[in-house]
């Protein structure tokens, strides 16, 4: 897919997983921000059904993100057509959830792969277009700050990410590009609904999982004032942030939090019988 020209006179934002359950929120809410879009994804037929509906502000790129040198070819691809960047937002993630062992090879490189090494090669590839008072955004998880049983890949890849959020803000801090993560619970999507099925964490479910509304609202907020790190629901990072100071609390506090989950999830499937997720 090539891009569609766009005029320089507006601010650009690239994001990846556009086609997701959040992405395309965001795409939502970044057009009625007035930017233009850049979507990265996957899905083509999704790529080319969203940028119609929105008409020559957005537009797509063919990437999948789990090959490097389909990540190399699209930065090279965005550098010889834009000048600038301001805005560059990490949604694509991916989760396998089961015990270690049962983890295949193929797996275990996938969710490093696209919840880690991609985007640290996206950031890389793009960060000569990214210029003064622009925005790095990584959609990264509060399995990146309590780590999650039967999820070990998935938490090790959004440690991970937010250690490098953390060292990259501050190696450009003084160039004026700001690098803010968000931490949500989970998110009702999709993604959601897949990985339960096949045996996802129990603690998604400590509160209610998040609509895609609030998260994008998070991505707003995170654009404007560009702090480091925000937490969805707000109370859960100054809960286990200060609990992660000391993990070896974590065998006590964990059966609580497990068994907080078990009756979350119960209200959730019975949510679902009333209203079915949208298709």
């Amino acid at each position: 897919m090539r891009f569609k020209f766009f005029k320089r006179s507006k601010k650009v934002a690239i994001i990846t997983g556009a086609t997701g359950g959040l992405g395309k929120d965001l795409v939502k809410h970044l057009s009625n921000e007035h930017y233009r879009i850049i979507m990265v994804a996957r899905n083509i037929k999704q790529l080319e059904q969203i940028s119609l509906h929105y008409g020559k502000e957005v537009t797509g790129c063919l990437c999948d993100i789990s090959h490097n040198n389909e990540i190399a070819y699209l930065c090279n691809d965005i550098r010889s057509r834009f000048g600038q960047i301001d805005v560059l937002i990490h949604s694509a993630g991916t989760i396998c959830p089961g015990p270690l062992e049962m983890q295949t090879d193929q797996m275990i490189a996938d969710q490093i792969q696209v919840n880690l090494t991609g985007a640290i090669l996206i950031t890389k590839g793009l960060l000569p277009l990214m210029k003064r008072n622009s925005s790095i955004i990584f959609i990264n998880s509060l399995g990146g700050i309590l780590p999650l049983k039967h999820s070990t890949l998935y938490s090790a890849s959004k440690f991970g990410l937010r250690g490098f959020a953390l060292a990259l803000s501050m190696e450009l801090r003084p160039k004026r590009i700001y690098v803010s993560s968000i931490f949500p619970g989970a998110i009702e999507t999709q993604m959601l609904h897949r990985e339960m099925k096949c045996g996802g964490s129990i603690l998604n479910f400590c509160s209610p999982p998040l609509s895609t509304e609030a998260v994008c609202l998070t991505v707003l907020k995170a654009i404007r004032q560009k702090k480091l790190e925000y937490f969805l629901p707000k109370w859960s990072g100054l809960q286990i942030k200060p609990l992660m100071m000391q993990p070896s609390l974590l065998k006590f506090i964990m059966p609580l939090l497990e068994r907080i989950g078990r009756k979350g999830q119960k209200a959730w499937q019975e949510q679902q019988l009333i209203s079915p997720p949208k298709k």
